[in-house]
């Protein structure tokens, strides 16, 4: 038995990218089920596999803080859709949580140019490899 999520990020910024999308029993942290999807340019994702039954339904991306709905109902064969707000981001180290680890990130990296993030949770700045590790992500920017 499974449902449709089709989901909306609206600050996605023109850019594609991977998020995680995990339904967890309502006002709990059990995790039931966990699935991976694309945000498109336009801020659209879908999620074909989504349990049966009422969930808080939260989405991650690297570099940004979980967003969390709550109380979204999913029927057999049905489609559920959702907006998420806007995420919070500077979880570097992927915590899920902007704190002091990720300010030093930033801090000893000042003026540097590039990144290259391991999804493990290592930052390697300023030097990227062409193309990036297995897993990991490069980007071309300058902190401060």
């Amino acid at each position: 038995m499974s449902a449709h999520l089709d989901g909306n990020y609206p600050g996605a910024g023109g850019k594609a990218f991977n998020v995680v999308v995990r339904f967890f029993t309502p006002d709990t942290d059990t995790e039931i089920h966990k699935s991976a999807a694309i945000i498109d340019a336009s801020g659209n994702f879908d999620v074909y596999d989504a349990p049966v039954g009422t969930y808080d339904v939260g989405i991650k991306t690297d570099g940004a803080i979980s967003e969390l709905a709550e109380d979204l109902v999913f029927t057999e064969g049905g489609t559920t859709v959702h907006t998420f707000p806007s995420w919070q981001g500077g979880d570097l180290d992927g915590t899920d949580s902007v704190a002091l680890p990720d300010l030093n990130t930033v801090n000893s990296n000042y003026g540097q140019k590039g990144a290259c993030r391991l999804y493990s949770g290592d930052w390697r700045m300023p030097q990227c490899p062409s193309p990036p590790p297995a897993g990991g992500a490069c980007y071309g920017y300058v902190i401060g």
